[in-house]
């Protein structure tokens, strides 16, 4: 029958879909909540309660305090390991070199050094586990160089070859659980546990007398904040609940004014435990970029790699964020930035980046840690548009980080950003330290030096990709008609409207583009290719300013020669 008959005619609205930028999955180790399980979180959520204490809950408040009003973050908890460490082998001498491997298990302050010089087996050496304070008897060193360091978990391999009297082998080994440091005369204390979170532990007698009877203060920031005054208890044990350990007293009477110090290392995760937690929340949620909290090597960044190009490869643009280590004890920055130069030798990806800026940092619990600045500089970009720079000036400073002494004065931020790292720097003039270039780990011959570009580019091919999906099976119409006719002139209409929303936005993402469909292309054979353009924004990264002087009414004051 002849009758109105209804049509909808769809995708012809304007709107582009595609755009994920400002998510992100932020992976790391807490003391609570499922392994693998994404947490949808905001700014109202209680941490705490979801996740309870640890590296990742540390980094999302950081995240939070500077994300800016609705940040989108996706919390995934991953299985922890013992958050010791073995140091690099400072070796003093002309003999062989060493390198040390196992685990970080327990303290030491190791120190081996060659008594009768020869070939190994010949050789004889000594061990001291306190810095040199004592020593072991002389041995024999093994025919395969390996020499167990006490019962820190570390092995110390020294290289063959002639060995030299006097050499000095030094490794530092940490625990979870770092040496007691005694301030005053007192007796010892211990301290024990599972370190679920890092401190800085400090424990003050205020008043004189054994148990029941002395009083104490704890910080757990290193004595920037202290509890309140408590009776030591009957049993001696003050647990620190916040960190799984316990600080326990003597039986004896405690010295007013004595103070120990500890440092608590924090739990870490394996690069194989993070890529597996993250299965099933990548499979689920489809963000602008992963960020893995804790220390990150060239191993680390390399499974990084590997995880982006495959997110690529399936049409989900995906970079993923890392942190680097802390310095360990003993070691000053100049050492610590050498380390980084060496992992940062041996790895480059476009897609990756590594966060080495670290420092004291003022959180919503009232207490300052040391910690890498990663969550502070994700919280950064979650709070800012794809092209703009998180060292934008007009953005303010880091003002919840204090950068160790030192780093300014002897121009570590220029080494770091120099090799690729994301840093940190201080302006003559302007309090505070502010964000520089940041930076991803991509060659220096690669168009994506730079995390805003990555950003900028990543979102308009996720937008261009959505809107040429429209055009699959359409027909194509006639390739040589004058202006591509039929379902090309579509296609590149399409492209174009997609690319609009980052043309016009406020501000605008990019200046412009160019979308070019060659012609005489065989489209039934080979599809079609189409030539994408994308125009940026340039971002001033240096300004020179030119100053000169002249006198008032002299033929160079530039006023007379206005008038003239």
């Amino acid at each position: 029958m002849n009758d109105v008959i209804e049509y909808l005619v769809d995708g012809t609205s304007g709107l582009a879909p595609g755009d994920v930028s400002g998510s992100c999955l932020v992976a790391g180790v807490c003391s609570a909540g499922t392994v693998g399980k994404g947490y949808l979180l905001g700014k109202r959520s209680d941490l705490t309660d979801l996740l309870g204490v640890g590296p990742l809950v540390d980094r999302l408040r950081d995240i939070f305090a500077t994300g800016g009003q609705e940040p989108v973050v996706i919390a995934v908890p991953v299985e922890g390991l013992p958050g010791g460490y073995i140091g690099n082998v400072q070796h003093t001498g002309t003999g062989p070199d060493a390198s040390a491997s196992g685990v970080g298990a327990a303290n030491a302050d190791a120190k081996v050094q060659i008594v009768v010089a020869g070939q190994l087996g010949t050789a004889t050496y000594k061990l001291s586990l306190d810095g040199g304070a004592t020593w072991e008897n002389d041995t024999a060193t093994p025919a395969n160089g390996q020499i167990t360091l006490g019962a820190s978990g570390a092995v110390l391999t020294l290289d063959e070859g002639a060995h030299v009297k006097d050499d000095v082998y030094a490794v530092t080994v940490r625990g979870p659980i770092g040496p007691v440091e005694k301030v005053g005369n007192g007796p010892d204390v211990t301290v024990a546990g599972t370190v679920k979170a890092a401190a800085d532990l400090v424990l003050l007698i205020t008043g004189a007398g054994g148990r029941n009877v002395g009083t104490y203060q704890l910080s757990e920031d290193g004595g920037d904040n202290w509890g309140s005054i408590r009776t030591i208890p009957v049993d001696g044990a003050i647990p620190v609940s916040s960190t799984g350990v316990t600080i326990t007293v003597p039986d004896e009477d405690m010295i007013l004014g004595t103070e120990y110090r500890c440092t608590l290392n924090p739990p870490a995760p394996s690069i194989t435990s993070v890529m597996t937690a993250l299965e099933t929340p990548l499979a689920l949620y489809d963000m602008e970029f992963v960020y893995v909290v804790g220390p990150s090597d060239a191993v680390d960044w390399a499974a990084c790699g590997a995880k982006a190009d495959e997110l690529w490869n399936q049409h989900r643009p995906t970079y993923f964020k890392t942190e680097f280590r802390l310095p360990y004890d003993g070691e000053d920055l100049n050492d610590w930035v050498a380390a980084w130069l060496t992992e940062r030798d041996q790895y480059a990806h476009r897609f990756v980046q590594a966060v080495v800026a670290f420092g004291e940092v003022s959180d919503s619990t009232g207490l300052r840690r040391l910690r890498n600045w990663g969550g502070l500089q994700v919280g950064r970009v979650l709070s800012i548009p794809v092209h703009r720079a998180t060292g934008r000036v007009l953005d303010g400073p880091i003002s919840q980080g204090q950068l160790p002494d030192g780093w300014v004065e002897n121009g570590i931020h220029e080494i770091l950003e120099n090799s690729g790292a994301v840093s940190a720097k201080a302006y003559a003039g302007l309090t505070g330290p502010y964000w520089g270039d940041s930076r991803t780990l991509a060659e220096p011959t690669s168009d994506y030096q730079y995390e805003e570009i990555l950003r900028t580019v990543f979102k308009a091919v996720r937008l261009s990709r959505i809107a040429a999906l429209k055009g699959m099976y359409d027909e194509a119409g006639d390739p040589a008609a004058e202006g591509n006719a039929g379902g090309l002139a579509y296609l590149k209409g399409n492209i174009e409207n997609a690319l609009d929303t980052m043309t016009k936005a406020k501000p605008r993402e990019l200046v412009g583009y160019v979308i070019t469909i060659p012609p005489g292309q065989d489209v039934a054979n080979n599809g079609v290719a189409v030539e994408e353009e994308l125009i940026g924004i340039p971002i001033i990264r240096k300004i020179k300013l030119f100053t000169s002087y002249t006198y008032a009414g002299s033929n160079f004051d530039p006023r007379l020669k206005e008038v003239a």
